[in-house]
């Protein structure tokens, strides 16, 4: 249901994540990283406030999303010349906030809207640091350090009577350049589609999956800088994802209250990690 925005009204969704992924063995200035692993539970307060206004015929919404990270990652193999042995970090700190205008439109069983995101450089932030002789190893950031904008369109055709519901968003993530790092971030392209069965009592399953690539390399010093550190040829990363999904919709006394559980296989993974996610969303309207 991307594509609807709903009545007039205050939507509270608490979404609970998991994944855990992995990456190939990489060698970086001399150092050899076997199979780096990293996991992640996310929790996401997620507001939306629904107004009795229109503007230029859509009706109008706004959204402010704040995020709370835990994180780790472990590294093993080769660190440096004649040294061996594993380095770990963690960081559990909270994430960059999104505030998103949103902009909806329905004709009939087709529902549309447009999500204006704005990522503000809100989480923790540090450049990364390796002290091979101390085995710290300081790399994980749960804020980009940049602002980021990300236009999302997406479209619901839902035929209550038949109850199919295929849906579809796809949006691009325009970044600011990482000043701390003179890195700039490549246009990156995502694309989430679901298609459900609802049922009459208030079930839905269904398939879902995600494609994310960007649109080109990334650029700046810090970019080179990676190339020459990895050897790569190009950062421009891709990955994609496909599971199941399951809504329930219910009451708690007057409360509405919406279910919903997916899980995501990441497969043909570039530049990034390919992740298992597991994803809980508890939302009420209020």
């Amino acid at each position: 249901m991307a594509g609807v925005l709903p009545p007039t009204g205050t939507y509270i969704n608490n979404d609970f994540v998991h994944f855990s992924g992995s990456a190939p063995s990489v060698s970086m200035g001399g150092a050899i990283l076997e199979n780096p692993s990293l996991d992640v539970t996310l929790y996401k307060f997620n507001a939306t406030r629904v107004f009795d206004a229109s503007l230029a015929g859509a009706r109008v919404g706004l959204n402010l999303n704040i995020p709370f990270v835990w994180s780790s990652m472990d590294l093993n193999g080769e660190i440096a010349s004649g040294f061996t042995g594993g380095l770990s970090d963690q960081q559990n700190s909270f994430s960059d906030i999104t505030i998103a205008p949103i902009f909806g439109w329905t004709k009939g069983n087709l529902h549309q809207t447009l999500a204006l995101q704005f990522f503000l450089p809100t989480g923790a932030y540090d450049t990364a640091s390796i002290d091979v002789q101390g085995r710290n190893i300081d790399v994980l950031s749960t804020g980009k350090n940049r602002f980021a904008f990300d236009p999302t369109w997406s479209l619901t055709w839902f035929d209550p009577m038949k109850g199919m519901e295929p849906t579809g968003s796809l949006g691009v993530t325009f970044s600011a350049k990482n000043e701390a790092t003179e890195y700039q971030s490549a246009p990156e392209a995502h694309f989430e589609g679901t298609v459900m069965q609802h049922f009459s009592n208030k079930m839905a399953v269904g398939v879902t999956g995600n494609a994310y690539r960007q649109l080109d390399d990334d650029s700046g010093a810090g970019a080179e800088n990676m190339r020459t550190v990895t050897g790569a040829d190009s950062l421009q990363a891709e990955v994609y994802g496909i599971g199941p999904i399951w809504t329930w919709s219910t009451m708690i006394g007057n409360t509405p209250m919406n279910v919903k559980a997916k899980y995501i296989v990441e497969s043909g993974a570039r530049r990034r990690f390919e992740s298992d996610k597991a994803w809980l969303t508890l939302g009420f309207v209020f």
